[in-house]
């Protein structure tokens, strides 16, 4: 099973969210890994910037505020 799903908003993870100043996308599509591995599944990330990139599962992280609850949105 798919960890994010389509719609659900999500963080890059270390580095990689330095790098793009800690960036907020929405999933717009899920490949699960062929072995199995949820790890490796890759998802497209689409931002606000109309940039879609594809991204592992590893490398992504829940877009959530945490006082709230809801999902954060910038």
């Amino acid at each position: 099973m798919p960890r994010f799903r389509i719609g659900q908003f999500v963080e890059l993870n270390g580095l990689l969210g330095e790098i793009n100043g800690g960036a907020i996308g929405t999933v717009v599509s899920v490949v699960p890994n062929q072995h199995g591995i949820s790890a490796l599944d890759e998802y497209t990330i689409a931002f606000k910037d109309s940039r879609l990139l594809r991204f592992w599962s590893f490398q992504l992280t829940p877009s959530v505020d945490q006082r709230h609850g809801h999902w954060r949105q910038r």
